[in-house]
């Protein structure tokens, strides 16, 4: 089983989806409040470091891979486009790459936003490969395994030179599954409902009233019932509701689907020679 060390862990989608996928954590590294009380409440006794930039790679339990997705905002095409340089949130990225050198793992996985494509991924891939490491990369979209969403997340996937694929890419298998989950782009499926995904109205059609899923805040009773949504108008939130659930649309507006990243955990676990079962949206 492949031990995972988890940096910019956020509410720990991503690392749901490798934990699915068959891995292991042995240690999280997420510096805002609310995310690390998800984290403690979803995975107990596992250490939650708090500041990637005072992590040190000999001080850390030992780890095969290394995942995370560092900040965003200043590769994004919503953002300034500062990019990656000291002293940006995207710059984080610097950090991220000196524990890579500090813990020589096995694997790396690095998601980002689709826009680290045009400003930062030569950067990236350049740093890895001063440490000896070769990448691969997609954009992976949720609705590639079957969300009612885009959503495109950028995944790179890097392992030392010694690697040998047998002249083939690590990624690969994600041909096939996303040919087993894919939906069209211009229509969508979720919950037996079906609709137009150009059309910005469509969904709210289709589907009637706002649904928010309640994220679990690592407070006793702090989760709905199984399935059971929260239903309301935006004219019928109070400050206080709204202010109780500001943490949460933050920790998923900064996350990914666990399913897009459970896609690339399985394609690791095959290349180790373990076959893992696929996941969708279909539920």
């Amino acid at each position: 089983m492949l031990k995972v060390g988890s940096l910019f862990s956020g509410a720990g989608l991503c690392d749901l989806g490798l934990h699915w996928a068959g891995f292991r954590h042995q240690w999280f590294c997420e510096i805002d409040p609310f995310c690390r009380a998800v984290l403690a409440r979803r995975w107990p006794d596992i250490p939650i470091y708090e500041d990637v930039r005072m992590l040190k790679g000999d001080e850390l339990p030992p780890v095969d891979v290394l995942c995370g997705g560092f900040p965003c905002q200043d590769v994004s095409s919503g953002g300034l486009r500062a990019g990656i340089r000291q002293g940006t949130r995207s710059g984080l990225w610097l950090e991220y790459a000196r524990l890579i050198g500090e813990i020589r793992p096995k694997y790396v996985i690095i998601e980002n936003v689709r826009g680290l494509l045009s400003l930062g991924i030569d950067l990236v891939l350049g740093d890895l490969a001063a440490l000896g490491y070769d990448a691969e990369w997609e954009v992976l979209p949720a609705a590639a395994l079957g969300a009612p969403h885009h959503r495109e997340r950028v995944f790179i996937v890097a392992y030392p030179y010694s690697v040998d694929l047998h002249n083939e890419r690590l990624l690969s298998p994600l041909e096939r599954i996303v040919g087993e989950h894919f939906q069209p782009h211009d229509v969508s499926g979720w919950l037996g409902i079906r609709f137009d995904r150009t059309r910005k109205d469509a969904a709210v059609q289709a589907y009637g009233n706002p649904v928010l899923y309640r994220v679990d805040d690592g407070r006793p009773g702090g989760l709905d019932e199984s399935g059971r949504p929260f239903s309301c108008s935006a004219g019928m939130v109070s400050p206080e509701v709204k202010k109780s659930w500001e943490p949460r649309f933050k920790a998923l507006g900064n996350a990914i689907t666990p399913q897009q990243a459970h896609a690339i955990g399985a394609c690791i676990m095959e290349h180790e020679g373990v076959q893992v079962p696929l996941m969708s949206f279909d539920f």
